[in-house]
């Protein structure tokens, strides 16, 4: 296993297509025998003599206002047999039914277009368009394909597709090697059977930001491109839109689904709710290993978008595919099979590179051949894309000002596991201190998982764990402000300098304390709730370094909103208080006013809320940060006394799920500060999955929240309370009435 090409080697790296994960990555160990035998269901399907073929389904939206959805449905036909035959294909979804009757010669292939030049019908008025999370609800439509011989039905197929339309953004090199700001809608080129984007080795232009691909000689006249001002703070970044709006990409990558491929739905599911409860929108499936039908269906239905890889792995680290034509027959495969996905939104050829060129030109012709409605890029990250990283622990004021500008598709910073979690998955002999095990789980302290930066950030902060639990505690604090910071420093330079920001990585496929936001069990950590907190979708945040306080606005537009800053004490004194009324468009950030810390900051650590409130009065955002002029200043945190807060728990049954409502409240004098709830079980066990409306909550004195939780009805045993531990909070159990 050690014959490959650098750290990530072995003989799995010799060859693709394959799971790259399973001689290991920096987020897994090397599993044996993970690529041996059947690992998904195998169908034996007959037909009569008219088969139909992988049909495709393309959307084009020809008016601004979204009001007719233009739909083109494509199918091959075959005839299995040595005699000319006359085959009727019918398509139907909603309420449209289209047909088209087709002569084939004996052996004979034809593909039968429906289009609504010819059938009125697939101009579909007022349609139910499918959207990214938080943008408008994932519509999906029934889809079912018939071919008819003779009066008898010859073969079925049915699929799901979704009315939706992608275009981007992006800054592209013209003939005279100028870059060059435009949007490109590549189902127009496709209509018109060009192609404008020329990704290949030969049309890479090295850039001020980076590297860029080029425009085909004559696309600056296509009306499939159209220039774009006032966007030079995005050059040469991608700028991703959907049905014209423009997307803020926030999201994360998925090495693999689970490291044993156990893939039934009812185990996946979990994990794509968690991504779209945490406000997030796009995905990225790393070296295309989630191969089945589920993991796609699942992203359709939670309005994720997905970046789908292709198997080349890391340049210049791991080594180039041998096999080109297998590589590209499983590529056109997977392209033939996904692409009326919705979810699916740009391909990518490598991680961290570009194939060789072979390779890369083959690929880019797939896409325009079989596809032609969406963006191929070569590299994951080096053209039009931000490079990689940082992976380790930065301050939070970085990813304000240094890191993962444009549109970055990898950033990581350490995510330790619950208590819980924690304790699940490792021996508790080796649960502390921190040893051998944890490193066998990713706790790595060396290469791109080192911890050391964090670590050492802890102890000086908040001295040394001493035990697990302590060290827990300290840690939860850390991440919260960590991924509430990458979310922010996102939205701080959202549409002038940033277009995405994705995790590295949000989901773990076995117990890993590396980078993700919740556990394999479904268990969810502060981290978590930093990255939902940061991209609600309304949203009051205070920028760092200065201090600004922004309204971000990811909805429609707000207008005369409240915005309230209040700084207090570590013993509640009240040091300084401002508002403003602010109105934000959709999907913009308006400036509220600045907060002059610098002088109260030299007196010790500071607590920041902030809330907004709309024209109607009601708090739609709160935002609770802690603050010292340097870290250690923190040290002040440590002797906070503790708060005993009042609690009331309330549930019924909603189908399959108990609905939670937690009501909270802070009698005491000193705020509650990251307060984490956790359902329990009467036998102690945990209650798995369990979604939250908040958690880590942190509670001024005489503040109140009220928490919704859901959790399947399914994972309960008997009486369920609510457990509350935090930084200085009383540890309680709220029995749920």
């Amino acid at each position: 296993m050690t014959a490959g090409v650098g750290e990530n080697g072995g003989m799995q790296m010799l060859d693709g297509p394959t799971f790259v994960a399973t001689e290991g990555w920096d987020w897994i160990p090397s599993i044996r025998d993970r690529n041996t035998g059947l690992w998904q269901g195998v169908d034996l399907i007959a037909t009569g003599p008219a088969a139909l073929g992988d049909a495709q389904v393309v959307t084009t939206l020809p008016n601004a206002d979204n009001s007719v959805a233009n739909v083109e449905i494509t199918v091959p036909v075959r005839n299995l047999t040595d005699q000319p035959t006359t085959a009727t294909v019918t398509a139907t979804f909603d309420d449209v039914t289209v047909a088209r009757t087709v002569a084939l010669d004996a052996y004979a292939s034809a593909d039968v277009t429906m289009a609504p030049t010819e059938f009125p019908t697939l101009a579909v008025r007022n349609p139910k368009l499918w959207w990214p999370n938080g943008y408008g609800a994932p519509a999906l439509h029934d889809l079912t394909l018939t071919s008819v011989v003779g009066g008898a039905v010859s073969d079925t197929k049915t699929l799901r597709f979704g009315m939706r339309q992608v275009t981007y953004e992006i800054s592209l090199m013209d003939k005279t090697d100028t870059l060059r700001r435009v949007g490109i809608d590549l189902s127009k080129a496709r209509a018109l059977h060009t192609q404008i984007v020329d990704g290949t080795h030969q049309g890479i232009r090295q850039t001020e930001n980076g590297w860029a691909a080029s425009l085909v000689p004559g696309a600056e006249t296509s009306p499939a491109v159209t220039p774009v001002a006032g966007d030079a703070g995005l050059a040469p970044y991608l700028l991703i839109k959907v049905n014209g709006v423009r997307i803020a990409a926030r999201g994360g990558n998925i090495g693999m689904d689970d490291f044993m491929k156990r893939t039934e739905r009812a185990r996946l599911l979990p994990f794509f709710r968690l991504h779209q409860d945490a406000n997030l929108n796009i995905i990225r499936n790393w070296v295309g290993q989630n191969t089945e039908e589920t993991f796609y269906d699942l992203a359709d239905e939670h309005g994720l978008m997905i970046l789908n890889d292709f198997w080349e792995s890391t340049q210049d680290y791991n080594i180039e595919a041998q096999d080109v034509p297998l590589f590209t027959a499983n590529a056109e495969d997977v392209v033939k099979r996904f692409r009326n996905h919705p979810s699916i939104v740009v391909w990518f050829g490598r991680n961290e590179g570009v194939p060789q060129p072979i390779l890369n030109e083959a690929l880019q012709r797939i896409i325009n051949r079989e596809d032609g409605t969406r963006l191929y890029m070569g590299s994951s990250n080096r053209v039009n894309l931000q490079n990689s990283g940082p992976y380790n622990w930065r301050p939070e004021s970085t990813y304000f000002t240094d890191h993962a500008k444009g549109f970055s598709v990898e950033l990581g910073t350490p995510s330790f596991p619950t208590l819980e979690a924690w304790t699940r998955a490792i021996p508790k002999a080796d649960l502390w201190p921190i040893g051998d095990t944890w490193a066998y789980h990713d706790w790595h302290q060396t290469g791109n998982g080192a911890v050391k930066t964090y670590m050492d950030t802890l102890a000086t902060r908040y001295g040394a764990g001493t035990s697990l639990p302590d060290f827990e505690r300290k840690a939860q604090m850390m991440e919260y402000d960590s991924y509430r910071a990458i979310f922010e420093g996102f939205n701080a330079g959202l549409w002038t300098t940033n277009s995405a920001r994705m995790l590295w990585m949000t989901q773990p496929a076995w117990p890993s304390s590396a980078w993700q936001i919740f556990s394999s069990d479904y268990d969810t950590h502060a981290a978590f709730y930093g990255t939902k907190k940061a991209s609600e979708p309304v949203h009051v945040q205070m920028n760092l370094p200065d201090h600004k306080v922004v309204l971000v606005n990811n909805g429609p537009a707000l207008t005369a909103a409240v915005v309230h800053a209040r700084v207090t004490s570590l013993d509640n004194r009240v040091l300084a208080d401002q508002r403003a009324t602010v109105s934000a468009g959709a999907g913009l950030v308006a400036d509220a006013f600045t907060l002059d810390l610098a002088p109260l900051l030299a007196q010790g650590m500071v607590l920041v809320s902030l809330d907004v409130t709309d024209v109607a009065g009601k708090t739609v955002s709160q935002n609770v940060y802690w603050q010292g002029a340097d870290d250690t200043a923190y040290r002040g945190m440590t002797q906070m006394a503790k708060v005993r807060l009042t609690s009331t728990a309330t549930s019924h049954r909603d189908g399959d799920e108990i609905a939670t409502t937690l009501d909270l409240s802070n009698p005491g004098s000193v705020a509650a500060l990251a307060t984490k709830l956790t359902v329990m079980n009467a036998d102690g066990t945990q209650v798995l999955p369990a979604y939250f409306t908040d958690n880590y909550v942190s509670l001024l004195p005489g503040a109140k929240r009220r928490i919704e939780i859901r959790y399947p009805a399914s994972a309960t045993k008997g009486r369920t309370t609510v457990a509350l531990r935090g930084w200085n909070v009383t540890p309680a159990a709220v029995k749920v009435r």
